[in-house]
């Protein structure tokens, strides 16, 4: 039997679609950053079996347009954009792809370290106008700074791990660790602001909920100080754009680098874009050759796996409630 997987987003990588040949699946893609409606409309035409998430919001309309939809895969680890409460409604497991883009997001965590600490990207734009900025512009240095990791999962943890050879204490803030961390050195911290306060530069890697949107404010900008660097490749929603754009204009922190927004894309009028200290990337941690082929062939075995009832990999389900009825 043809199974039929619908993806919300651009194709998946050549060695995902190769792949899914092999196992005899239809697998459809859809322009990038298509709207509910749209990606509502070709459920109902296609009815898939599996829905993988890339880009855009997975509503209610879009669960229910497909009678034939048994799992949802979201094409990394975020899983804010789609609706459990509808999966959950219709007993439709919701999995990620965890540990499989690790690597790379974490690589660009580190990046935007450098980048921020020694205002790379505003240096090269000044120096390709034909400023030469030698005698005024000042950056910091990395080595024996200290790291605050906020959420460590497998992204944190490689970031962590990367540090090392530039001396870089890890403290360690996650309400919902157990056992060990994996990481000799490093500190496990029980208090957020404490956690800030002792960093010289705060890394984000904790899913968007309730609970962290809006988890870095103005209060929270104020304890990280005037050298302090904000890193986000998480979710945009974790950080008070409002807020961290008064940090960044009036200096009260010295700069962030930024993967993710709250509103993706970002307005083009954005006030942030005025800001010389702050670094953006388009939401592209994840993509890198390696990631996107082990995220996309990772995606399509774990909807297999659900569809043929072997799941492997249990602790990948984020509604576990509806894995019983799958």
């Amino acid at each position: 039997m043809t199974r039929t997987v619908l993806v919300a987003g651009p194709p998946l990588a050549a060695e995902a679609q190769a792949f899914a040949q092999e196992q005899g699946v239809r697998c459809e893609a859809m322009e990038a950053y298509s709207d509910a409606a749209t990606i509502a409309r070709r459920c109902a035409e296609l009815q898939p079996d599996a829905l993988i998430v890339r880009m855009g919001k997975i509503t209610e309309e879009i669960i229910d347009a497909s009678k034939a939809l048994r799992v949802i895969v979201k094409h990394g680890v975020g899983y804010d954009n789609i609706d459990l409460e509808a999966a959950n409604r219709r007993g439709i497991p919701v999995l990620i792809a965890r540990g499989t883009n690790a690597q790379s997001v974490a690589e660009l965590a580190f990046a935007l370290m450098f980048s921020v600490a020694r205002s790379t990207p505003w240096l090269d734009a000044r120096t390709r106008s034909g400023h030469w900025d030698k005698a005024q512009h000042t950056g910091i240095e990395l080595m024996g700074k200290s790291l605050g990791v906020v959420g460590l999962g497998s992204i944190g943890l490689a970031l962590a791990r990367m540090v090392a050879p530039l001396n870089i204490k890890v403290r360690i803030f996650d309400p919902y660790l157990k056992g060990e961390v994996g990481l000799a050195d490093a500190e496990v911290v029980d208090d957020l602001h404490e956690l800030i306060r002792r960093s010289d530069i705060l890394s984000l890697h904790c899913p968007l909920t309730e609970a962290t949107r809006n988890l870095i404010g103005a209060r929270e900008l104020e304890l990280l100080g005037p050298r302090g660097i904000l890193i986000n490749t998480a979710r945009g929603g974790l950080i008070d754009e409002g807020a961290l754009f008064e940090a960044l204009a009036t200096h009260r922190i010295a700069g962030a680098g930024l993967d993710t927004f709250a509103q993706e894309p970002p307005p083009k009028d954005s006030p942030l874009w005025t800001l010389p200290n702050l670094v953006a990337t388009p939401h592209v941690g994840a993509n890198t050759h390696e990631s996107r082929a082990r995220v996309g062939v990772r995606t399509l075995e774990l909807a297999l796996e659900v569809l043929e009832g072997k799941l492997s990999d249990p602790g990948s389900v984020v509604n576990a409630q509806a894995l019983a009825t799958a």
